[in-house]
């Protein structure tokens, strides 16, 4: 990631000091406290805000990770950590560049007698416990399963002595994480915290804690469904694309325009064409449906039901149960209910991204598959792996039924007529809009035709995707375009005066995150490239 960026920030800050000097006290001043963990490129989304906050007569204060626990942002089951100085160093040049004094979390805790607590904590709990372990209040041994699971880039069952370790050093990182938390807001008493994403490695424990202290949380991420773009929640996770309820009911009861509909069904026929933003799932999308039975070699009178299934490690995925106990469940017991039926066959599409992400999945959903059946895979079941340009929209319209999990193909598909079941608890899910399933009993009866199951609601869905699309995703004004990489913006400020006010988009975000309302809520640019 380059930080050429920040040069010119730095030459403006210093020339425009003066904008910072004597800001008013804010009635109702607020304190908030922007826990940091994560030096890269959209990290700057925190630095703008913390002199936001700051420029707004609130108190702004901004903790970095500079060491201190086991475990780093920049490390997962692939990709060993750096140098902890090289990190610091990162931190250090961004702040300075922005004129933020920040404080690691080595402020708060020694190193040595919080790992050694932590490491005494562990070693107390026997192996099949390690699971159903608590501390501080929090169920740390859940959290830190699901989130090994997006550290392991897959399934991580702990079931070999070298697994035990593993659990065992992220329980380690657990305890610090959750001692560490509480020392910081016993130490700051923030009215807000700021962070990333709240289900993730470095950020979970204190999103947790501060929850359960009632404390407020905003937490932010990548946007997804548009490059250089952040999404946000109060008191939730943005990973989640949450909608508040008043915000859904004010939409539902009022018809979309002709130009916001248009702008959905045009979003997603892009997202279709791969024009959307800046990942692509297929080289040459193989659309025809007849060249697709042959090469899975289905006979053109055999029926077809289709799965559709989510990358195991995402964090959109991790945790989105309702009908079945995970999504590797739903999926085995569909093969279960497809042997024996020899006139239809199952065919399993892999999450493209398993292969064609920077990170590559390392238990593959083909290989957990073909592992549990070990060569007694029932011979209508075919699986498509994520390398192939096998169309899935022209799969899911060629079967009698499809299913996802909860992947947004389950919104496409809706929108396209498919009228897919939704397997999990995607954002779109629960809203009336969708075919969602409920217990695993409706969903088998809808495969065996004894139950038509849920309906649709198209309009309600594209009222629903507006809100998420146009109007949760944000698209701060000093992010302008990406280097290479929707997690590499390019950042750019011609002046700090007048700031935040100057800038409409990221002024709302404050004023939503300060006054704890609705992200859906403030005024926008409207349209391709403007805003209302």
């Amino acid at each position: 990631m380059s930080l050429n960026d920040w040069h010119p920030i730095r030459e403006l800050r210093e020339r425009e000091a003066w904008v910072f000097e004597n800001a008013p006290i804010a009635a109702g001043r607020r304190r908030v406290l922007i826990y940091s963990m994560d030096p890269w490129q959209l990290s700057a989304f925190e630095q703008f805000l913390h002199l936001a906050i700051e420029r707004k007569g609130h108190e702004a204060v901004t903790v970095y990770f500079d060491g201190l626990l086991p475990l780093c942002a920049w490390e997962n089951f692939e990709v060993a950590p750096p140098p902890r100085d090289k990190l610091r160093g990162r931190f250090a040049f961004m702040h300075g560049c922005m004129g933020i004094a920040s404080r690691g979390i080595s402020t708060y805790l020694d190193e040595e007698s919080a790992r050694s607590r932590a490491e005494a904590v562990v070693a107390g709990v026997r192996d099949p416990e390690l699971e159903e372990m608590r501390f501080g209040g929090l169920p740390v041994g859940r959290i830190a399963l699901r989130d090994l699971t997006q550290y392991s880039l897959g399934s991580f069952v702990p079931r070999r002595a070298e697994d035990y370790l593993t659990f065992r050093r992220h329980l380690v990182h657990a305890v610090m994480s959750v001692e560490l938390a509480r020392t910081i807001l016993d130490a700051e008493r923030p009215d807000i915290v700021v962070l990333v994403n709240g289900k993730s490695v470095m950020y979970s424990y204190m999103y947790e804690l501060a929850r359960l202290r009632g404390c407020a949380v905003t937490t932010w991420e990548e946007g997804g469904y548009f490059d250089a773009s952040v999404v946000l929640a109060n008191d939730d996770r943005a990973i989640d694309f949450p909608i508040d309820d008043a915000s859904w009911q004010a939409a539902r009861r009022r018809p979309l325009s002709p130009a916001e509909a248009a702008s959905v069904e045009g979003y997603f026929a892009r997202w279709r064409k791969q024009e959307a933003r800046f990942y692509k799932y297929y080289g040459r999308e193989e659309r025809d449906i007849d060249r697709i039975r042959r090469a899975l070699d289905i006979p053109p009178d055999a029926g077809l039901v289709s799965l559709f299934t989510n990358i195991i490690w995402d964090t959109n995925a991790l945790g989105k149960d309702r009908a079945f106990a995970s999504m590797f469940d739903w999926i085995r017991r569909t093969i279960d209910w497809a042997a024996g039926r020899r006139n239809e066959y199952l065919v399993i599409r892999a999450h493209p991204g398993e292969s064609r992400l920077v990170f590559k999945t390392r238990t593959p959903i083909e290989a957990v598959i073909r592992d549990h059946y070990a060569g007694g895979l029932p011979p209508n079941v075919r699986i498509i792996g994520p390398e192939s340009d096998f169309s899935s929209y022209e799969i899911a319209a060629h079967s009698r039924c499809c299913a996802v999990y909860t992947s947004t193909l389950g919104a496409e598909l809706t929108l396209m007529g498919a009228r897919p079941l939704i397997c999990g608890t995607p954002f779109y899910s629960g809203r009336g809009v969708t075919r969602d399933i409920e217990s695993a009993e409706q969903y088998f009866r809808i495969l065996d035709s004894k139950e038509e199951g849920p309906g649709v609601d198209v309009v309600g869905l594209k009222k629903l995707l507006y809100l998420v699309v146009f109007k949760l995703v944000k698209r701060p004004e000093f992010f302008r375009g990406i280097h290479g990489h929707p997690q590499q913006p390019r950042i750019a400020i011609e002046t700090f005066e007048g700031f935040p006010e100057s800038m409409p988009v990221f002024n709302g975000i404050v004023d939503c995150i300060l006054e704890r309302r609705s992200f859906v809520s403030p005024p926008e640019r409207v349209a391709e490239g403007a805003w209302r």
